[in-house]
């Protein structure tokens, strides 16, 4: 008999042994979370090694005035992280009546500051003299027309005719420091004005003929008047 139950009780034990380890098994459970953050590490390196981004680049040597155009630019795959804001994105087309504000050379990254409007890159900044007493309320950027009184060529000692407008629009681009006291209002500054590249040469033969050049701010929008 005690033979016999030493028999029966064996298949017991061995295949108690023998069962799969449950999940309650601390260490089939620490293997599960082992391959789990393999995986997910492999899966942020693969994802990290194709952080890029398409951005323009030139495809020939872009000179500045000119316009962009169709085969001017090709897309780059780049990483540049934070520094992405200064590249032209080429997610986005360009659009018409883009111009290069300077030189670019072929295959360098198009820089989002090295476009823009074809005023930007035509116009031209030019220095004029005026009264110091009339720049006090101009500004950078503020829009001007220029007036023009032109000496009288009949008249002895200065002489001047009628003001005519000689040019709408012109941006203030600088205005001369004034020093303080009392001669700070007295006199003649300058004043840089940003002009259409066509009309430089009429602007600056007005400075050469030391005709009066005065500066009227352009009316506000109503907008402006409200801001």
């Amino acid at each position: 008999m005690g033979r016999t139950g030493t028999r029966q009780d064996g298949p017991g034990r061995t295949a108690r042994r023998l069962q799969a380890p449950g999940w309650r098994d601390l260490r089939l459970v620490v293997g599960v979370l082992l391959v789990v953050l393999s995986v997910a590490g492999g899966a942020r390196l693969v994802s990290g090694l194709d952080d890029t981004q398409p951005v323009h680049a030139a495809a020939r040597d872009l000179l500045p005035g000119q316009p962009l155009r169709d085969g001017d630019l090709v897309t780059v795959q780049v990483r540049l992280a934070d520094a992405a804001e200064h590249y032209l994105d080429a997610s986005d087309p360009v659009a018409d009546g883009t111009y290069l504000l300077r030189r670019v050379a072929a295959g360098e990254l198009l820089p989002a500051a090295a476009v823009g409007t074809q005023r930007q890159a035509l116009d031209k900044t030019v220095d004029v003299p005026v009264e110091a007493s009339a720049v006090s309320g101009l500004q950078v950027g503020t829009e001007v027309d220029v007036w023009v009184s032109r000496r009288d060529p009949g008249a002895t000692g200065e002489v001047y005719l009628d003001p005519e407008l000689l040019l709408s629009g012109a941006v203030v681009d600088r205005v001369a420091d004034q020093s303080a006291g009392l001669g700070a209002s007295l006199g003649r500054t300058s004043v840089a004005l940003v002009v259409p590249a066509d009309r430089v040469g009429g602007v600056i033969g007005a400075v050469d003929q030391a005709a009066r050049l005065t500066l009227v701010p352009a009316p506000r929008t109503q907008g402006e008047q409200d801001g």
